[in-house]
């Protein structure tokens, strides 16, 4: 099972080098933008009526963002309606099932896709703000140590790992409708739940987090890879189930 869902997950992955492409270019833009606040904060802070929203948009782009970078999310499904309507995905995953390939082999090889996805965009994504930090050290070096930095990423990408699993459910568990109405959804929660959290505690989410990895160290970046592998057993056997008893004709 393991060796088919690995070749049919690489195949697709060749085949859709162009949308990586794209999408790798696109991940990196987004590590810039964030590795830019790290390096340099003031051009960042934005007021509304003398309130800093900052730590709220800072938080949306580290939380809001996550489930993306598992995506190629500069293909056509995802940035028109009108060919996602046309159900794509689904098509594609109807000419997979006549293939002499288990339904456990080709839900596995979708949940592999979107670790082959992600191990990609987030080496776009952190490989950008480690260039930054690289090139302009001198702020960024007085709040965090090296080590810090690594777990802070290891930490981010268990987040990325857990959530990740969202978009081969959509793809191939719901419809095309589904993908673009959902992600809307997500972004919704999060901002409530950052806004929430920001008016109990006085801080964000990101900030909580950076304050945990300071302290504790290396089992925050632990926990987090845990919850991210058993997010992405989780999210396989839900679509496992899904595509069990979907009709994709």
């Amino acid at each position: 099972m393991l060796k088919d869902a690995i070749w049919l997950a690489t195949n697709e992955y060749k085949q859709n080098i162009t949308a990586v492409f794209i999408t790798f270019f696109a991940s990196s833009l987004l590590g810039f933008i964030l590795g830019g606040t790290f390096t340099n904060p003031d051009p960042f802070i934005i007021k509304i009526r003398s309130t800093s929203v900052t730590p709220y948009l800072f938080d949306f782009m580290i939380i809001g963002t996550a489930p993306a970078f598992s995506s190629l999310f500069m293909s056509k499904p995802y940035l028109s309606y009108k060919s996602a309507r046309k159900n794509p995905y689904l098509k594609q995953m109807a000419v997979l099932r006549t293939l002499p390939i288990t339904l456990s082999a080709l839900a596995l090889s979708r949940i592999l896709f979107m670790i082959l996805t992600l191990l990609t965009m987030s080496l776009a994504f952190f490989g950008s703000i480690g260039i930054l930090i690289a090139v302009f050290p001198d702020y960024v070096l007085t709040l965090f140590t090296i080590s810090e930095l690594i777990l802070l990423m290891i930490v981010w990408f268990g987040f990325m790992l857990a959530v990740g699993g969202l978009s081969p459910f959509l793809e191939y568990g719901t419809s095309g409708k589904a993908l673009h109405i959902i992600p809307f959804i997500y972004v919704a929660i999060i901002t409530i739940a950052i806004i929430v959290f920001y008016q109990y505690f006085s801080s964000g989410i990101a900030e909580n987090i950076i304050g945990l990895v300071k302290t504790v160290g290396w089992p925050v970046a632990l926990f987090s890879m845990t919850i991210g592998i058993a997010g992405c057993l989780g999210w396989n056997r839900l679509l496992q189930q899904r595509m069990a008893n979907k009709d994709f004709l």
